[in-house]
């Protein structure tokens, strides 16, 4: 492959690696997206679901107390009942139409209430439209207020003006002892009712309702429905009470309830604790279209935050799982199989560049040496030299054109291993004269002892394949080993439970560390390094090794002591019957 060519297969892929990620992320964040809003949705449907029973059971227990308050009975002011421990009742009172307030309980509390009655907006108000009703003037109602140790408020009005209040307040008088003689007719009206009349209707039809007698002598003409409303930000139960007769023991007066706020607030919430453990009641002064005002006390409900799940279903996250799985291991996969194609290509092309030049020399020393041979130029004392010379440099290309062919058969799985029985004496001592031959051409002697008891031990081998193995072992030692100290390569017999390790050890530089891991793979050798180093092509290690590991061994490296190199050969034991 072209030195640029590697670099295109890798952007391709990169590309394409990046589209597929790009995807998978494009569907991960829409099915996220999806489940996320689905999610949000069921969710605010829970939350809308939820408030609706909070408001609801809110509404069910403010409306109890609202009730409970209404039908207590209109008494005198100094007959109301305290309120029990743990009411939400600070105090109850009555305000009268000219402005008196009163209460049995809580007179402490008076002078609060006088200046919220007073000061406030709403407490204004409220007297406002009950004079309004009564048709009397309201414009000194904030001094019938006043604390009782103030000094009265004096009126400095033009003369004008207090001629119109002096007409308003005559006016005022006699609309008040007409609605007197009203109320009179209606207790008449009554007496007759009690003493047995059957008619107790008006001429047009409509029946009129029964005063009820309370204590003190006091008849009650009518009394409204309790009604909740903030004053100067506390909450009141107020409702309108009609006497009879004129004031200060007849009239229109409103009887009130102030509640405690916080009291009332927390019982309130205490109904939704379990619905909106963080919900909130805030004060309502104004309408709200949301519907989340209570309809029994002016409070806005407040939901705050409800924890919710957005974790995916189970089935939609493990098919995303495996669909990221399945991408990722494609990426992988594909990168693994593009790396091993580039370096497949580079080992190929190492190797014909190794293989050339392991060729080119050989092939230049027999055109050489051939022509000079033919055209007599070499003496005849050379010839025998130049023989020699020629021999060996077949045997050199012999050997590289037997490790490339038996490299291929066991690539192509096409080996065929010619297995028998014998010992390691039979099996290596044929051997001897090979490997002395091959050590010899590099000044280096053989040491191998087969005559002790190990040499005795049964094999059932392949014995080319052993011959092979140990012989690119020598070759090695003969190339690398040379001018070491002692010039002698050794080969050692030693006996395992289950095995033999064939040991070929000689003294020369050994192995680089870095080159360990690298010595057994195939055509790691470049024509640089075939050229700069010794002859070959980095295949006869490789070799050797696959072929020890389909004779059931392995051949492993090994460091030794006081340098050199040691392989080992590992091959099984067979124990005859």
């Amino acid at each position: 492959m072209r030195p640029g060519g590697s670099v295109w297969v890798w952007l391709t892929l990169g590309v394409c690696a990046a589209l597929v990620l790009g995807a998978m992320t494009w569907l991960t964040r829409n099915v996220v997206g999806s489940e996320r809003e689905r999610a949000v949705a069921e969710a605010r449907a829970d939350l809308q679901e939820r408030m609706r029973l909070a408001l609801w059971r809110m509404d069910s227990a403010g409306t109890a107390l609202i009730v409970e308050e209404g039908q207590r009975p209109v008494v005198e002011t100094s007959e109301i009942t305290p309120p029990a421990p743990g009411s939400p009742v600070k105090m109850r009172f009555e305000l009268s139409e000219n402005g008196s307030l009163s209460a049995r309980e809580g007179e402490a509390r008076l002078p609060q209430l006088r200046r919220l009655l007073r000061d406030s907006r709403e407490g204004r108000e409220m007297f406002t439209t009950l004079c309004g009703s009564l048709e009397i003037s309201s414009v000194n109602w904030s001094a019938n207020l006043k604390e009782p140790d103030e000094p009265p408020v004096p009126q400095q009005v033009p003369q004008q003006q207090g001629l119109a209040q002096q007409k308003d307040s005559e006016q005022a008088y006699y609309n008040a002892k007409e609605r007197a003689s009203r109320g009179r007719a209606v207790d008449n009206q009554v007496a007759k009712v009690a003493q047995g009349n059957n008619s107790n209707t008006k001429d047009g039809g409509q029946s009129l309702p029964a005063p009820r007698i309370v204590s003190s002598g006091r008849v009650l003409v009518d009394a409204g429905p309790p009604r909740p409303t903030w004053i100067g930000g506390e909450m009141f139960l107020l409702r309108k009470i009609v006497w009879e007769g004129a004031p200060p023991r007849g009239g229109r007066s409103i009887q009130g309830v102030w509640l405690d706020t916080v009291k009332l607030r927390k019982s309130l919430l205490a109904e939704i604790r379990d619905l909106l453990p963080a919900a909130k009641l805030v004060p309502a002064t104004e309408a709200a279209s949301d519907g989340l005002v209570l309809a029994s006390f002016p409070w806005r409900l407040e939901a705050g935050t409800v924890p919710h799940a957005l974790a995916l279903p189970r089935p939609i996250a493990i098919s995303l799982l495996a669909g990221w799985v399945a991408a990722l291991l494609a990426i992988g996969a594909a990168s693994l199989l593009v790396r091993g194609i580039l370096r497949l290509s580079e080992r190929r092309a190492s190797f014909v560049s190794a293989v050339t030049h392991e060729l080119r020399t050989p092939l230049t020393t027999f055109r050489l040496y051939s022509d000079m041979l033919e055209a007599g130029a070499v003496k005849e004392e050379k010839r025998g030299d130049y023989l020699r010379v020629l021999s060996r440099e077949a045997d050199r290309l012999s050997h590289l054109v037997e490790n490339v062919l038996a490299f291929s058969r066991i690539e192509r799985g096409s080996a065929r291993a010619a297995v028998r029985e014998t010992t390691v004496h039979d099996l290596l001592e044929p051997m001897r004269e090979r490997f002395v031959s091959r050590l010899s051409a590099a000044a280096l002697r053989l040491q191998m002892d087969l005559d002790d008891a190990n040499g005795t031990l049964p094999l059932r081998v392949d014995g080319a394949a052993v011959e092979h193995i140990l012989f690119n072992l020598i070759d090695n030692a003969a190339k690398y080993a040379a001018g070491g100290e002692p010039p002698e390569v050794t080969i050692t017999i030693v006996r395992e439970r289950s095995a033999i390790r064939i040991e070929v050890r000689d003294h020369g530089p050994g192995v680089a560390a870095g080159e360990r891991k690298r010595i057994f793979r195939a055509f790691h050798k470049s024509a640089r390094d075939a050229a700069e180093t010794r002859p070959g092509v980095g295949l006869g290690l490789a070799l050797s090794r696959r072929l020890a590991r389909s004779l059931g061994g392995d051949l492993d490296y090994e460091d030794t002591v006081g340098g050199g190199a040691c392989f080992i050969l590992t091959l099984p034991t067979h124990r005859r019957s």
